[in-house]
């Protein structure tokens, strides 16, 4: 396709959404109020929702990042996590997965919204950029579908808010590098104690040679009892990575899940 032509196409797009959103003014999808320049902004939220969701304040556990008193040493972990093996280093989250960022993210997955969980990824990198800079991370990696899954849902919450991330960190975002090689029960049919077991052996790496001493950031859109992403790590680093960080949009406590 010549230069022209696609900048024709591209001017044509842009005037058909400026176009739509004269006759159909987008809305917040939290509030419902009508955005006031919703083509420009970073976000599909208005801005006192933007604030409310990046707003959680308090001390976070080091290894997990669930909400702890702020006397708390979590170098070790916390009541959360301390008592199970995880394999990655850290987590980093938006907020706890409660009140409005728990009705964003579900909105965003059920309604299949590429748009919300983009702009919840978006002001996930804008509240944690120092911890994620601080990382240092070499590539992100978001946790995969299995084939089946991906053929009936067509969208992966993870792949957009890695997408996200890596563009913000300036790192390659590798969403071919890891499968799921086996098909495991949903993680919230199945007990607490049960998750682990339930995502043992079910992600392969396809080429161990590229990510050998890198620091990774593997991507999720919650994190829960870290079965999923421990399980992840451990495949990542016996392929040969230095060490496995995780970001996702919200921490779930178990009793929540």
């Amino acid at each position: 396709m010549s230069w022209s032509v696609q900048t024709l196409l591209q001017s044509l797009a842009a005037t058909a959404e400026q176009l739509l959103d004269f006759a159909i003014p987008p809305y917040c999808p939290l509030c419902r109020d009508v955005l006031a320049q919703p083509a420009q902004a970073a976000v599909c939220y208005c801005l006192q929702c933007s604030r409310r969701l990046a707003e959680q304040t308090g001390d976070r556990c080091q290894r997990c990042s669930a909400a702890v008193g702020p006397w708390s040493s979590t170098q070790r972990g916390c009541v959360h996590c301390r008592g199970r093996t995880l394999r990655f280093r850290s987590a980093v989250c938006l907020g706890m997965y409660h009140d409005d960022l728990r009705r964003a993210l579900l909105s965003a997955k059920w309604s299949f919204s590429s748009v919300q969980m983009q702009s919840l990824a978006r002001l996930l990198a804008h509240r944690c950029a120092p911890q994620l800079q601080a990382l240092q991370v070499d590539r992100v990696i978001p946790i995969p579908q299995h084939w089946r899954q991906r053929l009936l849902r067509h969208f992966n919450p993870a792949w957009l808010v890695a997408e996200q991330l890596a563009g913000v960190l300036n790192v390659p975002c590798d969403i071919h590098i890891l499968r799921k090689s086996r098909r495991t029960r949903p993680q919230k049919r199945v007990s607490v104690t049960q998750r682990f077991d339930n995502q043992k052996q079910s992600y392969a790496i396809q080429d161990a040679a590229v990510i050998r001493g890198e620091r990774i950031l593997i991507v999720d859109d919650v994190l829960t009892t870290g079965a999923t992403c421990s399980e992840v790590a451990g495949v990542l680093l016996k392929a040969g990575a230095a060490e496995c960080h995780v970001a996702v949009i919200a921490r779930v406590l178990d009793h929540s899940a």
